[in-house]
């Protein structure tokens, strides 16, 4: 144990779907970090890390805006072994170093460590447990194709130019296949994740604690796995229909991001859809059920989405608003400061993260959380 915490290694190539493991694992009751994700903060302008790189690689990988372009970064890495080793001796130390520190401060006994090098640097060692997720090639591409807009040629590139994914089981404690029903790789996370003695005594614990009475009437709280069917049909409901979701579908969309809800005596009455990466935050699925409750409920959604997204560092939220809001939904987004807003007016860093998760029937919303960037990450 590192810092008195257990600690599980989760890697696995390229599109086997590691952070929807990651995110089950939170589920869970465990404290996650993701370590790409810290590679990418690493890389902004002003750090040392982005300096190094930009000295090696030269201007050619830089935006008009003068960040890293990570697309044609990552494809001279994958294609020159010897440009990505040098990559890595970059930006490992500083990403082991960052995660050394999140791991103290983390507050619960159970860590996971996300991170796609796990197996070929030094923090494995650092692990209790090895997690190593995999999925078929073809499934890999499909989904390199579809989530990055890649060709079939250069996902293929991507997924063939990694470790043998039989390698790295091979080193594994715990092998998780994510290339199917996503209900089937929840029930094996949970298994696999109650062997760990820990996870018991955690329970216990947190069975032994008092229940907190909350006298307010309207409960704003993080979305449970137990969640997912009231979530659907308000989803549904509140969409027209065009939102209307399997159950593993709506698995994948809960464990792809975080959901607050609003509550009152047991009924759900709104929802609210939100992830952070490099600094800026995406939020969707955006509806309260009454139309009239918009300026109650949909100020304290966004209360709390902003509050963890500030907790975060972030210097941006992009607001998807679906077609089907309500106009109390757009007047209250005009007066908490979202704008209107198009993807090629957006910063290159902000224009990817909106092409990542903007989707159909939606409008873009924008509102800067800091008029100041930051360059180094907190």
């Amino acid at each position: 144990m590192e810092s008195g915490k257990y600690i599980i290694g989760l890697t696995g190539n390229i599109a086997t779907g590691k952070s929807i493991v990651r995110r089950m694992l939170q589920e869970l009751g465990a404290s996650t970090i993701d370590a790409d994700g810290l590679v990418h903060a690493l890389q902004r302008p002003g750090t040392r890390v982005y300096r190094e790189i930009v000295e090696l690689f030269g201007s050619f990988i830089l935006n008009p805006d003068a960040t890293i372009n990570r697309r044609r970064l990552g494809g001279i890495a994958f294609s020159l072994p010897e440009a990505m080793q040098a990559l890595e001796k970059i930006t490992h130390p500083a990403v082991r170093k960052q995660i050394l520190y999140a791991i103290k401060k983390a507050p619960t006994p159970i860590v996971v460590v996300e991170a796609i090098k796990l197996l070929e640097g030094e923090l494995s060692s650092y692990c209790d447990e090895i997690w190593v997720v995999t999925a078929p090639e073809d499934v890999q591409v499909l989904r390199l194709m579809t989530r990055r807009k890649m060709s079939s040629e250069e996902a293929l590139q991507r997924v063939r130019a990694q470790t043998p994914q039989a390698e790295k089981a091979a080193q594994a404690d715990v092998v998780i296949d994510n290339g199917g029903d996503l209900v089937r790789t929840w029930n094996e996370v949970v298994r696999h994740y109650n062997k760990i003695p820990l996870v018991a005594e955690m329970r216990r614990k947190k069975e032994a604690q008092p229940a907190e009475k909350d006298t307010r009437q309207i409960v704003i709280r993080r979305a449970k796995r137990d969640d997912l069917s009231p979530m659907a049909t308000l989803l549904r409901q509140a969409s027209a229909r065009t939102l209307d979701f399997s159950e593993a579908q709506m698995m994948e969309r809960f464990f792809s991001k975080g959901y607050f809800l609003a509550e009152q005596n047991g009924q759900l009455l709104g929802i609210i859809g939100w992830r952070a990466e490099n600094l800026v935050a995406g939020i969707d699925d955006f509806f309260v059920r009454d139309a009239d409750r918009w300026e109650t409920i949909g100020n304290q959604l966004l209360d709390a989405v902003e509050k963890a997204a500030k907790e975060l560092s972030c210097e941006a939220g992009l607001l998807f608003i679906h077609r089907q809001a309500a106009s109390g939904a757009k007047k209250l987004l005009k007066a908490r400061g979202y704008q209107p807003q198009t993807r090629a007016k957006l910063t290159k860093i902000w224009r990817e993260a909106a092409e990542d998760w903007q989707e159909e029937n939606t409008g873009l919303l924008l509102k800067q959380y800091r008029k100041q960037p930051i360059n180094v990450p907190l």
